[in-house]
């Protein structure tokens, strides 16, 4: 019979092992991007990651209240098994917006052969940034470094601004050729939809800043919007 030590040393392999799924997720995203096409193959190893991701996401959850229902855990560990409850459900919904990526891709593709040149020149640079980020909270989770997920905090402003200056560009593009339009609207979704997982990725920053200093940093945030 496992101890609470055991349960969550346990539930964070099987978290770290959700990570390294989504991770993959993203890498299938980034190769299409450099190719600028979408790729049967690597859509079909997503659909099995999606099965993993789900899985893992449904196993944490259980194991989770099991482990909060049978051990009573105090304060700390109870905060960390709702964080990894929290944030394996949002990580779910992280894969799915890399999922859709790939499906945007493939009608880039389709519709527009000039515009899918782009994938590359725009949105995939966009995709290693997020990816950098996404890795580094990795990183941090696994050696439980706070300075290191307080230096990924203005990374993530880095991604909003050059997918603004992205949008700028695109919107350029769909002037000059009226053809172009709906396949720059689909990259500019694109752009957006990276910038929401990047955001997303934040949020997984902020609840291990809380687990680790036992400061709820969005707390702290919001008060500090109300002074403004």
């Amino acid at each position: 019979m496992k101890n609470l030590d055991e349960s969550i040393k346990g539930l964070r392999e099987h978290y770290l092992e959700l990570l390294k799924s989504l991770n993959r997720v993203l890498d299938i995203n980034i190769e299409m991007f450099e190719k600028s096409s979408f790729d049967k193959t690597l859509y079909g190893e997503c659909l099995i990651l999606e099965d993993t991701i789900n899985n893992f996401e449904v196993k944490i959850k259980e194991d989770s209240i099991f482990t909060m229902a049978r051990f009573q855990p105090a304060a700390g560990n109870l905060r960390l098994l709702i964080m990894l409850i929290n944030s394996a459900r949002l990580i779910e919904r992280m894969g799915d917006i890399l999922k859709a990526n790939l499906k945007i891709i493939k009608t880039i593709e389709k519709d527009s052969p000039e515009m899918k040149k782009e994938l590359k020149n725009i949105i995939y640079p966009i995709a290693i940034k997020t990816k950098n980020i996404y890795e580094g909270y990795i990183n941090a989770f696994i050696k439980s470094d706070e300075k290191a997920l307080f230096s990924l905090l203005t990374m993530d402003e880095e991604i909003d601004t050059l997918t603004k200056e992205d949008t700028e560009c695109i919107i350029e593009l769909m002037k000059k050729k009226p053809e172009n339009i709906q396949s720059g609207a689909d990259l500019i979704l694109l752009c957006k939809k990276l910038e929401r997982f990047a955001d997303h990725i934040l949020h997984l920053v902020f609840d291990l800043i809380y687990i680790l200093k036992g400061e709820n940093m969005r707390k702290i945030e919001l008060l500090e919007e109300k002074k403004i």
